[in-house]
Protein backbone atom coordinates (compact mmCIF):
# COMPACT_ATOMS: atom_id res chain seq x y z
CA UNK A 1 0.00 0.00 0.00
CA UNK A 2 1.06 3.80 -0.91
CA UNK A 3 0.96 6.26 1.36
CA UNK A 4 -2.30 7.82 -0.14
CA UNK A 5 -3.54 4.45 0.01
CA UNK A 6 -3.85 4.58 4.20
CA UNK A 7 -4.68 8.15 4.15
CA UNK A 8 -7.88 6.75 2.23
CA UNK A 9 -7.84 3.60 4.87
CA UNK A 10 -8.09 5.82 7.18
CA UNK A 11 -11.31 8.03 6.13
CA UNK A 12 -12.94 4.73 5.07
CA UNK A 13 -13.05 4.14 8.96
CA UNK A 14 -13.71 7.52 9.93
CA UNK A 15 -17.33 7.24 8.07
CA UNK A 16 -17.56 3.39 9.24
CA UNK A 17 -16.90 5.00 12.61
CA UNK A 18 -19.46 7.37 11.68
CA UNK A 19 -21.94 5.30 10.63
CA UNK A 20 -21.92 2.98 13.60
CA UNK A 21 -22.51 6.08 15.84
CA UNK A 22 -25.74 6.24 13.82
CA UNK A 23 -26.86 2.52 14.09
CA UNK A 24 -26.43 3.22 17.63
CA UNK A 25 -28.25 6.26 17.92
CA UNK A 26 -31.03 3.92 16.11
CA UNK A 27 -31.02 0.98 19.15
CA UNK A 28 -34.39 0.68 20.64
CA UNK A 29 -32.58 1.29 23.98
CA UNK A 30 -30.97 4.74 23.07
CA UNK A 31 -34.34 6.09 21.73
CA UNK A 32 -36.52 5.10 24.19
CA UNK A 33 -34.04 6.87 27.10
CA UNK A 34 -34.16 9.81 24.26
CA UNK A 35 -37.75 9.58 24.49
CA UNK A 36 -38.23 9.33 28.82
CA UNK A 37 -35.96 12.74 28.40
CA UNK A 38 -32.84 11.20 29.75
CA UNK A 39 -29.97 13.23 29.40
CA UNK A 40 -27.68 10.57 26.53
CA UNK A 41 -24.86 11.70 23.70
CA UNK A 42 -23.46 9.28 21.53
CA UNK A 43 -20.33 10.40 20.59
CA UNK A 44 -18.04 9.36 17.80
CA UNK A 45 -14.28 8.31 18.35
CA UNK A 46 -11.76 5.83 16.32
CA UNK A 47 -8.73 4.76 17.59
CA UNK A 48 -5.57 4.80 15.40
CA UNK A 49 -3.29 1.53 15.42
CA UNK A 50 -1.03 3.69 13.54
CA UNK A 51 0.01 5.97 16.17
CA UNK A 52 -2.01 5.14 19.42
CA UNK A 53 -4.23 8.23 19.25
CA UNK A 54 -8.31 8.39 20.27
CA UNK A 55 -9.59 10.60 18.06
CA UNK A 56 -12.51 12.59 18.48
CA UNK A 57 -14.63 12.52 15.21
CA UNK A 58 -17.08 15.83 15.92
CA UNK A 59 -19.95 13.81 15.83
CA UNK A 60 -21.84 13.92 18.93
CA UNK A 61 -25.53 13.01 19.14
CA UNK A 62 -27.71 14.36 22.10
CA UNK A 63 -31.25 13.29 20.32
CA UNK A 64 -33.04 11.69 17.55
CA UNK A 65 -33.52 15.26 16.26
CA UNK A 66 -30.26 15.96 16.14
CA UNK A 67 -28.87 12.89 14.45
CA UNK A 68 -29.46 13.42 10.50
CA UNK A 69 -27.98 16.80 10.64
CA UNK A 70 -24.94 16.21 12.89
CA UNK A 71 -24.43 13.31 10.49
CA UNK A 72 -24.67 14.80 7.53
CA UNK A 73 -22.06 17.64 8.62
CA UNK A 74 -20.01 15.55 10.11
CA UNK A 75 -19.48 13.15 6.82
CA UNK A 76 -19.35 16.38 5.07
CA UNK A 77 -16.32 17.62 6.81
CA UNK A 78 -14.48 14.31 6.42
CA UNK A 79 -15.34 14.27 2.55
CA UNK A 80 -13.76 18.13 2.49
CA UNK A 81 -10.32 16.41 4.15
CA UNK A 82 -10.16 13.78 1.61
CA UNK A 83 -10.19 16.46 -1.27
CA UNK A 84 -6.35 16.93 -2.72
Amino acid sequence: MCEGDDALVGRLCELNALEQVRNVCRTSVVQDAWRRGQELTVHGWIYSLADGLLRDLGMSVNGPNDLDVVFADTVRATRRRLSP
